[in-house]
């Protein structure tokens, strides 16, 4: 009987210590102890929202930039594509001693970057690219075509255009030279010129292609008439021959000349106005033809080093200005509405639209940094 009894009592703690065990479990599932951060099954909390559902304040644009929507947080961080430095504008300047720069001066042009723009050299070295550096195109003279006296070139406009033209349009320039002083448009018809031009216009071309560069724009920037002017020719017979010109270059595949008004003689205020007028006329004839700026024709005197000659603060100014002209078309594919320095108002290119399209800012005399406009 005894042991009955002890094995009932002892079956009953048993029984006992099993019913704490379960509550002890309920406890535990339901309500964590202190310290403790992993619940099971635990209840939505109304009070917080799920992280989905909170709101992030958005940076603006200026302040941080947003991230892509697909980006992956793993992923690693990609190089930034480069620009294909191989893609480029070819662009000639040609002229007369104004855009040779007989008057410049190299210590004040300033200085180009390989990325802005490169030389080609037909004549001297036309199995390479160089730095464009003042006096440009120092070392291109071809005795049987376009050739300058030792010293002629001094400092062009060419390094302020390409620097202006990159900034604005973010190609890269191939310059090529073709100026000498003192010209008639009847010297640049001569055989001999003639073909030292379309062989200068070949080689740039085939050296660029055939050295893996893409040319996306063709371009002659012409700087000329001052000669011409002078003597008297007649603007019918410089028209014909600036078109006799350029019609190998139009042929082989340029795209447009931008035209440079010239200005005056320091005696003679309005000598150069019938080829100027000439200039006009065929810009405003012919789609092969623009106005690339008049700037030169409202510069004062005083910085003109001689009676025919610009100096360099002009030079950089006149490059600027054109190369303004030449990178809104190779951004719009449509002239600028450039302003008339000469006779005030704006000059409309045929088909452009005068409510839409961009005008040329003129200069205030402090811009031009000049006392005295005519």
């Amino acid at each position: 009987m005894n042991r009955i009894r002890i094995f009932a009592a002892f079956a009953a703690i048993v029984l006992l210590l099993a019913a704490c065990g379960q509550n002890q479990d309920i406890r535990t599932a339901t309500q964590p102890q202190e310290g403790t951060t992993e619940v099971s099954n635990p209840e939505p909390a109304e009070e917080t929202p799920a992280p989905e559902a909170q709101e992030t304040p958005t940076p603006s644009a200026e302040e941080t930039p947003v991230p892509s929507a697909d980006k992956d947080e793993d992923e690693e961080p990609k190089e930034e594509v480069k620009k294909n430095d191989k893609d480029v504008d070819l662009i000639f300047f040609m002229g007369q001693s104004n855009m040779s720069g007989a008057a410049g001066d190299p210590s004040a042009a300033p200085y180009v970057s390989p990325d802005a723009g490169e030389e080609f050299r037909a004549v001297s070295d036309p199995t390479r690219l160089y730095p464009i550096t003042e006096p440009f195109g120092v070392n291109e003279n071809n005795p049987s075509g376009i050739s300058e006296y030792p010293g002629a070139k001094k400092g062009s406009l060419v390094s302020a255009f390409v620097n202006k033209y990159h900034e604005l349009t973010g190609r890269k320039v191939i310059a090529v030279s073709m100026s000498k002083g003192a010209t008639f448009i009847g010297d640049w018809t001569t055989p001999g010129v003639l073909a030292d031009v379309s062989e200068r216009f070949e080689k740039a071309k085939n050296y660029l292609r055939s050295n893996g560069y893409t040319i996306g724009h063709m371009y002659v920037v012409w700087l000329h008439g001052e000669s011409d002017g002078i003597k008297g020719t007649d603007p019918a017979v410089y028209g014909t021959g600036l078109d006799d010109v350029m019609r190998p270059f139009f042929i082989g595949g340029l795209q447009k000349v931008f035209i440079i008004m010239p200005g005056r003689t320091i005696d003679y205020r309005d000598i150069l106005l019938p080829i100027i007028n000439e200039q006009m006329k065929i810009c405003g004839e012919s789609g092969y033809y623009a106005v690339a700026t008049t700037i030169l024709t409202r510069v004062s005197t005083e910085y003109m080093r001689d009676q025919y000659h610009y100096n360099q603060h002009v030079l950089n100014l006149v490059g600027i200005k054109a190369a303004e002209s030449v990178a809104y078309y190779t951004n719009h594919n449509e002239e600028m509405i450039v302003y008339d320095y000469k006779n005030g108002g704006y000059i409309v290119p045929e088909g452009v639209d005068e409510e839409s399209a961009q005008r040329e800012q003129p200069l205030r005399l402090e811009d031009l940094n000049i006392d005295e406009i005519y």
